[in-house]
């Protein structure tokens, strides 16, 4: 609920400055609100309260675009997730890193500024069966929930290739050892895994192409 006020509150300052992203402010409204579970009436009185009761038609429907996209994003939540690793697919971290950019937007700044993606590659050796891929692929997870324990999106976009969309200040060298350290200590063990930081992409319309990149 906390997001959705601190949204509204830039709506409405959005308003009395005259900016002109006001509909990107109220999309983000409406999708802080389907997070929290408010239903779609409170979306429509709060983009209501920032223009004092005179609400722009355009204001209205952005934010009720971001509570239907992200309250259907919540009903399909389980199908964004890998059943066996539970970990986050490649659509579902597309979707989370649009989050990223619309609200680094609402706040005039870029979604690079405050975000990364913190990169971890643990080969697939030929010699490995599925299931010993899928056992790892666990582990892995495992150890990068731990190291992030934030609520940050952990996804598997290949084999042995996962990410996490990371703030900045959380993919410092020290963070990154941790990870490779803990990776070291599990089970099944394996090759020193590969870590590296990856740069968000200027804009969100390239954000497909990163991820192709880093599926493959």
């Amino acid at each position: 609920m906390e997001d959705t006020r601190r949204a509204a509150a830039l709506l409405a300052d959005a308003v009395r400055g005259g900016r002109t992203d006001v509909e990107d402010v109220a999309h983000v409204v409406g999708a802080s609100a389907a997070l929290d579970g408010s239903p779609l009436d409170e979306v429509i009185d709060l983009v209501e309260e920032a223009f004092d009761g005179a609400p722009r038609h355009v204001a209205v429907r952005a934010a009720c675009l971001g509570w239907a996209e992200r309250a259907v994003a919540r009903v399909h939540e389980a199908g964004c997730e890998d059943p066996l690793t539970s970990l986050s697919t490649v659509p579902h971290l597309h979707s989370r890193l649009g989050d990223v950019y619309r609200a680094a937007a609402v706040e005039e700044q870029r979604a690079g500024d405050g975000h990364v993606l913190v990169v971890v590659d643990v080969g697939v050796g030929r010699a490995r069966s599925s299931l010993e891929t899928s056992v790892r692929a666990i582990e892995v997870g495992q150890v990068l929930r731990s190291v992030y324990p934030g609520g940050e999106t952990v996804a598997r976009v290949g084999p042995g290739r996962f990410v996490v969309v990371s703030a900045r200040e959380r993919a410092d060298a020290t963070t990154l050892a941790l990870v490779g350290v803990l990776l070291g200590r599990t089970p099944a063990g394996g090759a020193a895994p590969r870590l590296w930081v990856e740069e968000l992409p200027p804009t969100a319309e390239d954000l497909p192409g990163l991820l192709h990149a880093l599926s493959s």
